[in-house]
């Protein structure tokens, strides 16, 4: 059994907003010339690219990976040790964007997201995210039990 869980935008909110952009003009000029193609595969990269975490439960390993086009998986498969362990965290992100009249705009992002932690107990890449901490703790225990591994206090 697999598991894939989505973490974030390759190019944060404001690069996924411009991938947008990039589609809808894309289709917009598609008709008048060739470079709209180009245009909505640009628009497409930037828009759907994320990062991501797949698990396999019966091999016991996980993998880290960059998502392009938010489907073709790129990243290598490692193996889950039982010295390992699970743990919850509060994550908050900032994004920000600057205009041409030098102003920026921040974007705040809060989310509990499951880290993996290797054998020193050092966090590690996160697995998944939650907006609310029930469904984070609810996968937490999940997890846990799936891969056998302990949860970090």
């Amino acid at each position: 059994m697999k598991l894939h869980y989505n973490l974030d935008k390759s190019f944060g909110p404001a690069g996924a907003v411009a991938g947008y952009f990039l589609i809808a003009v894309g289709v917009a000029t598609i008709y008048q010339s060739f470079s709209g193609a180009i245009l909505i595969v640009l628009g497409s990269f930037m828009a759907f690219s994320n990062t991501g975490a797949s698990i396999d439960i019966d091999n016991f390993k996980i993998r880290f990976s960059n998502n392009l086009f938010g489907f073709i998986r790129l990243g290598n498969w490692q193996y889950v040790s039982p010295k390992m362990k699970i743990g919850l965290s509060n994550t908050k992100l900032t994004y920000r964007v600057y205009s041409m009249s030098n102003r920026s705009i921040d974007v705040k992002n809060s989310d509990y997201r499951i880290y993996l932690y290797n054998e020193d107990n050092k966090k590690g890449q996160a697995i998944c995210r939650f907006k609310e901490k029930e469904d984070a703790e609810e996968e937490l225990i999940k997890l846990s039990d799936l891969l056998g591994l302990e949860v970090k206090d």
